[in-house]
């Protein structure tokens, strides 16, 4: 990413001519971004950032443009924001970016990924198929999953569909959490199985999306779930999605649940309890 950096900066300058003279618009500067930078303090840079919401010049550009490369999401993030506010400057990066989906180790295909996210670059979508394909780090491939559920348009499901057999259990819990946000979803079918994964995070999160969109071909393995996991927050999920699918067969397991140790998962039986048919 860093070899456009000069591109960029000269992109930037075509355009303050265009509109006149650099501006601050709500008060930031280049120097401003420059401080917040070396303080290496996250909310320090994201508010330098939000601030800068209408800068434009070369400087400000090549600044931000580093922060892109930046360890933390959260700076990364709003990085990708501030581009998105500048059209012409957030398609030229894009390019480059669906390039490194390609080709990039790990840390560069996250990179790519958290910025075609972010700024919902949806032509970006078939590059992101092939991507979470290659042998590239969790790290990664969880990016990947992310800008699918930042874009939430149903090109992206196949993306998912690869990541919920991933081998690592973040990728398909990851996975199974943007599995509800693409738009127009209707089922969770390909979730069901992961109701028994050795993860916990994964049950968890798939009991959520099992009873989100309602999917009756979960219920005999939710029933499993808030009777007998071992994870309280499983439980728990798994009591809040049998009630979501109301039916009457699960009133004995949910019964039993409302005598579990958790007083959570308790208080959660006894109102799903009260939404079957």
């Amino acid at each position: 990413m860093k070899n456009i950096g000069t591109q960029l900066a000269a992109v930037a300058l075509v355009l303050a001519t265009a509109v006149g003279p650099a501006y601050a618009g709500k008060g930031g500067s280049a120097g401003l971004i420059r401080s917040a930078i070396q303080s290496g303090s996250v909310d320090a840079i994201i508010a330098e950032i939000e601030r800068a919401e209408s800068l434009m010049c070369g400087e400000c550009v090549d600044l931000v443009a580093g922060l892109l490369d930046d360890e933390r999401y959260e700076v990364r993030e709003v990085a990708a924001w501030w581009f998105a506010k500048r059209p012409a400057l957030k398609d030229a990066m894009a390019q480059q970016f669906v390039v490194e989906l390609a080709s990039g180790d790990t840390i560069q295909t996250r990179n790519a990924a958290d910025f075609l996210g972010r700024t919902k670059t949806y032509t970006a979508l078939p590059a992101l198929r092939v991507a979470i394909g290659r042998q590239l780090g969790a790290e990664a491939k969880v990016a990947i999953v992310r800008a699918v559920e930042l874009m939430g348009h149903k090109d992206g499901v196949p993306v998912l569909t690869t990541a919920l057999g991933d081998a690592d259990a973040t990728v398909r819990a990851a996975a199974v959490k943007a599995w509800r946000e693409i738009r127009g979803q209707r089922t969770a079918a390909p979730i069901v199985p992961l109701l028994a994964d050795p993860d916990a995070k994964v049950r968890a999160h798939a009991a959520t999306v099992v009873g989100a969109l309602r999917e009756q071909s979960g219920r005999a393995q939710l029933e499993v779930i808030v009777t007998s996991d071992a994870d309280p927050f499983a439980r728990r999920n798994a009591a809040w999605a049998l009630g979501r699918l109301g039916q009457a067969a699960s009133r004995e397991a949910l019964t039993r649940a409302t005598s579990d140790e958790s007083g959570l998962v308790r208080m959660v039986a006894k109102a799903a309890l009260a939404s079957l048919r």
